[in-house]
Formats: structure tokens, C-alpha cells, sequence
């Protein structure tokens, strides 16, 4: 039997051998050096160091070699049950109480940057919202099997929820027709902006920056409009925004979330349908005992 997800995770220690590729993976999670250097708890010039040598030595930035490595460094983790798995700020609350310490840097991406980064073997795994695939695999709408493939990849269906709106104190019932609604930023949650202008709304986008509760709390505070949210997300948003309050989206919406993994996960990989429990069990929860009340 293998070891709880969040045990696992929490206790998991990166090899030597290997902490040059965790250096490498985070720096493109991050996206910054400064933000790689927080994350591993070391300074700014020693990240920019480590990199430059290990390229240096190995020869190595993109290609076969450091895919090679990157795969060794994920099957590495993944006999030790310590899944390093993606999803939007949305769900990262749901991730961190079963990968404690261990979650990828919530962010929201297209989902087309996510494949890259399973296909690539940086992160084992993605949450993705199937407003944004619906857009982009349609086979998701058409099938009943429990597993779609998408290139090297599949998608297995893992739990829905709830969506609605998150309204300022001033406005106490929807917002009338065309009024602007705060939705992620541009080109990386698209499903969300359909959904916004199918029902005559406009989408207000937030900067690329926009990517926690503390910054999407003050950016709203600032703009005083509504916002598209779950309920995992509006307990996170809470404490950045007293006084505002949740309404489910007129005609009810829910939001199918896909866990996006390699194809060779499943053959190889016996402890993927205990993943797949695990998060189907918290998201459930948040959707469920957690739903806020408008």
C-alpha cells in the first residue's frame, strides 16, 4: 500500500545527485530567478550560478540530455509517492492539503503550457478546468470513456464544482447585461472568458501578474466589479474582500476538473487511481461542505 499522498510529499527530500534538475524545473515554473531563489531558500546570485555551471559542465539548457535527466528526477519522486502536480490559483488550497510543500507554483496557464510541462517531464501531473479544454478537445464533450487522450497525454475526469459570481457590497444582485466581470488574464483561462461573453458580460482581464488571493483581493478592491469564482476560490478571496458575497451563476454552471498526466503514467504508474481519489475526494469538499452561502 503506498504512503498517503501528503505524507509522502511532505517528507520527500530531492537527491543531490538531482537538486541541479529541481534547480532547473523551478526556474521555468517560477519564471523568475528571484522567485526560483525564495522557493529553494537560497540567494538570487547563487540560483544564476548553479544554472550557469550546470550548463557549463553538462552542456545542457534544452534537448535529449535534459529530458533524460528530468525523467530520472520524476521517476525518482514518483516511487516515493510524492506527485508534483500544476493547477490554476483556484484549486491550490485543494493541492496544498495533499501535497504539502511539495505543490508546483499555482498559476494560471493555457492549458497548452501545461502539456508542455507534463510532456516534458517538469511536473507529473495538471489540473485543468474543462471550460478551457472544451475549447481545444472536443472529443471531451463527445465520449464516455474515462480517459481522453490529447497528444502524448491523457485526460481523466476527476471531480466537478460549482461556479458563480463574486460580487462587490454595492451590487446586490447580478450585474446587468454587458457590464464588465473580472475574469484571469488574457489567452491562459479562455474557457472562463467564453463563458463571461456567452452570457452578454465583458470580460475584464487581470494583468499576467494577477496570480494569488492577496493580489486578485487588491487588484478587485481597486476595479469594484464582480468576478467569476468557486467556492474553494472565494474562501480564499474572503479574507482580502470583507463584505462581499457569493451568488451562483445565473442557470447553475458547473465546472468538470481534468487531471492531464503522460499516457506512460497510466501503464507505468499502479498508484495513479489512488491520486485520483485523493484529489476527487478534496475537491469534492470544497465544492460541497465548503460552498459559500450568496
Amino acid at each position: 500500500m503506498l504512503p498517503p499522498l501528503n505524507s509522502a510529499s511532505a517528507t520527500y527530500q530531492t537527491p543531490r545527485l538531482l537538486q541541479p534538475i529541481q534547480l532547473l524545473d523551478l526556474l521555468e515554473l517560477e519564471g523568475t530567478t528571484a522567485a526560483a531563489a525564495r522557493a529553494l531558500g537560497i540567494s538570487q546570485p547563487s540560483v544564476s550560478r548553479r544554472r550557469r555551471q550546470l550548463v557549463q559542465e553538462l552542456g545542457i539548457d534544452q534537448g535529449p540530455c535534459l529530458q533524460l535527466l528530468r525523467r530520472a528526477y520524476q521517476a525518482h519522486r514518483l516511487e516515493a509517492g510524492a506527485w508534483r502536480l500544476g493547477s490554476s490559483p483556484w484549486l491550490e488550497a485543494a493541492l496544498l492539503r495533499q501535497q504539502r510543500g511539495r505543490a508546483v507554483p499555482a498559476r494560471f496557464r493555457h492549458p497548452r503550457t501545461w502539456r508542455e510541462l507534463v510532456a516534458g517531464h517538469v511536473i507529473d501531473g495538471a489540473l485543468i478546468s474543462g471550460l478551457d479544454l472544451d475549447l481545444l478537445v472536443p472529443e471531451l464533450t463527445m465520449t464516455q470513456s474515462d480517459a481522453v487522450a490529447w497528444q502524448e497525454c491523457l485526460l481523466l475526469p476527476v471531480a466537478r464544482g460549482p461556479l458563480g459570481l463574486l460580487l462587490p457590497p454595492v451590487l446586490k444582485g447580478l450585474p446587468p447585461r454587458w457590464s464588465q466581470v473580472a475574469v484571469p488574464p488574457q489567452t491562459m483561462a479562455p474557457g472562463l472568458a467564453a463563458l463571461v461573453r456567452r452570457h452578454q458580460w465583458q470580460c475584464l482581464h487581470a494583468a499576467p501578474s494577477c496570480q494569488s488571493a492577496p493580489a486578485w483581493g487588491e487588484w478587485l478592491r481597486q476595479q469594484n466589479m464582480p468576478t467569476v469564482a468557486s467556492p474553494a476560490w472565494v474562501h480564499e478571496l474572503w479574507a482580502h474582500l470583507p463584505g462581499w458575497h457569493w451568488q451562483p451563476w445565473p442557470g447553475g454552471v458547473d465546472e468538470q476538473h481534468w487531471l492531464l498526466v503522460l499516457e506512460s503514467s497510466v501503464r507505468e504508474q499502479h498508484y495513479l487511481q489512488t491520486l485520483l481519489s485523493t484529489l476527487s475526494a478534496a475537491l469534492t469538499s470544497d465544492a460541497v461542505s465548503e460552498s459559500p452561502i450568496p
